[in-house]
């Protein structure tokens, strides 16, 4: 199985991605990705972001550790998203 499919929610909206992967969704928020939702699914958080046509390429970037993002913006990715976490 492709590690982008593996993260891909089946039931995302048309215009929509979701990933359970904590520090992809933190990634994505360093790249521009608009956080949409946040939700629960069991024990599981699914955050929705607004789908991009070159996400494909930013998830390729990612997994395969080509992914270059500012580390003091990751860290306040990882701070913001684990508040709304545990806020929700």
């Amino acid at each position: 199985m492709d590690n982008t499919e593996h993260h891909a929610a089946p039931r995302a909206a048309a215009g929509a991605f979701e990933t359970s992967d904590f520090y992809l969704a933190c990634y994505l928020r360093c790249i521009g990705y608009t956080l949409d939702d946040v939700r629960r699914d069991g024990r599981r958080v699914v955050f929705v972001f607004g789908d991009k046509p070159g996400r494909r390429t930013d998830l390729m970037a990612f997994f395969g550790n080509k992914a270059e993002v500012d580390p003091l913006h990751f860290v306040a990715a990882i701070k913001d998203l684990k508040t709304l976490i545990h806020n929700s």
